[in-house]
C-alpha cells in the first residue's frame, strides 16, 4: 500500500496528467488504496474521475457503519463518478457525493466478434438436435454453478435434449467433479472445460446456444453476460448489479430466483422446447449488445467525459449523455 502511494505520487509529479481516472472495485484493499489516489490528485488540483467497476455488499455495509468519513474526504471529492447500476448511484448520493454520477457498462472487445454470424447462430438454435448450455465464470458457489449443473441433470433425466459445458476454475471445481462422477449417465453431455481464454472462449460462445449464469455474487456488471448476448445467446441469470437496469425478463432470456435449481431448470427447459422463441431472443440480444456494449462505443463515451473534465474550471458542470 505504501509503495503504491509513493509510486502514484511520483507519477503525477513527473507526468503531470490532465485527468486521473481510478477504477476501484470497492473491496477493502482498493477502497483505501484508490481513495488515497483520489486524495493525492485532488491535493494537486488534478480533475479526477472515479469508475466503480465492482461493488462489494460487505464493504458497502462497512462504509454505512463507520467508513463514511473516509469516503467523503477521498471519493467524495472526485469531479465525476461512473457506476454500473442505478442502485450504486443512489448509494453514492446517500454517502454525500454531490458531483455528477452517470451509469456506464463494461465492454465486449470489437474484434472478439470477428467473423461471427448471427444468422448462423439463429439457425443453429432452431435446428440443433441438442441444445448446448454454457456456464462460463469463476467456479464459486455464489455464482450458481452447482445449481446450473443440478438443473441440467434434472432436465436430462426428464428427457430434454440438452448438454452443458462449464468453463472456468475455482473453489467449486472439485465438487462439480464429484457430482459428475456420481452421475455417470450424464457423461458425454456435461463437460468441465477448465479455464478458457481468447480463441477457446470465442469458440464456446459461438457454438453454444443458451448462457446460464444464476449468480448471487456481488456483481458490478457481469461481463460474461454481455459477451453471451453479443454472441446471440438467450441468458438465464439473476437480477444482480447493473443487470437490474437493462435486462428485460422474457425478452433477453429469464431472470430466476437466486440459488433456485427448479426455477433454473424450468426456464432452461422452456427455451430448449421453444426454439422459435430462443432464436428470436438470440437476434434481439445480439442487436442490443452491438448497440450498447462494444468497447469502441464505451471508449468514445469516456473520451467525451475526459474532454469535459480536462478543463478543471468546467469540471463541476460536467454533463454528458452516455446514451448518445
Amino acid at each position: 500500500m505504501l509503495a503504491d502511494q509513493a509510486r502514484f505520487r511520483h507519477v503525477i509529479r513527473t507526468f503531470s496528467p490532465s485527468i486521473v481516472h481510478v477504477n476501484p472495485s470497492l473491496t477493502v484493499k482498493s477502497f483505501f488504496r484508490d481513495g488515497a489516489f483520489v486524495h493525492h490528485a485532488r491535493q494537486r488540483k488534478i480533475p479526477v474521475m472515479v469508475f466503480f467497476r465492482g461493488w462489494d455488499r460487505h464493504m458497502e455495509a462497512r462504509i454505512d457503519r463507520y467508513l463514511n468519513w473516509f469516503f467523503r474526504v477521498t471519493y467524495g471529492r472526485a469531479d465525476a463518478s461512473l457506476v454500473l447500476a442505478s442502485r450504486f448511484r443512489e448509494k453514492l448520493r446517500e454517502w454525500g457525493v454531490s458531483t455528477p454520477i452517470e451509469t456506464e457498462t463494461t465492454t465486449v472487445p470489437d474484434g472478439f466478434l470477428k467473423d461471427f454470424s448471427i444468422a448462423e447462430k439463429m439457425e443453429s438454435i432452431r435446428s440443433t438436435p441438442v441444445v448446448k448450455i454454457l456456464f462460463m465464470a469463476r467456479l464459486e458457489h455464489a455464482k450458481g454453478v452447482i445449481e446450473t449443473m443440478e438443473a441440467v441433470m434434472a432436465l436430462r433425466q426428464a428427457g430434454a435434449p440438452v448438454s452443458l459445458t462449464i468453463a472456468g476454475d475455482g473453489p467449486a471445481r472439485n465438487e462439480l467433479g464429484r457430482m459428475l462422477d456420481r452421475s455417470g449417465a450424464h457423461r458425454g453431455f456435461i463437460e468441465l472445460a477448465g479455464y478458457v481464454r481468447d480463441q477457446q472462449k470465442r469458440d464456446l460462445l459461438t457454438s453454444h446456444h443458451i448462457y446460464c449464469f444464476p449468480s448471487d455474487y456481488a456483481e458490478g456488471m457481469p461481463n460474461s453476460v454481455l459477451e453471451a448476448m453479443a454472441f446471440g445467446m438467450p441468458v438465464i441469470t439473476c437480477a444482480v448489479g447493473g443487470l437490474t437496469d437493462f435486462f428485460e425478463n422474457g425478452r433477453m432470456g429469464y431472470l430466476v430466483a437466486r440459488r433456485d435449481t427448479a426455477s433454473i431448470a424450468e426456464k432452461l427447459g422452456a427455451l430448449a422446447r421453444d426454439r422459435v422463441l430462443a432464436s428470436s431472443i438470440s437476434n434481439f440480444n445480439y442487436g442490443y449488445a452491438i448497440r450498447r456494449f462494444l468497447a469502441s462505443d464505451v471508449a468514445a463515451r469516456l473520451t467525451k467525459r475526459y474532454l469535459a473534465l480536462s478543463d478543471s474550471s468546467t469540471a463541476r458542470s460536467f454533463q454528458v449523455n452516455p446514451n448518445r
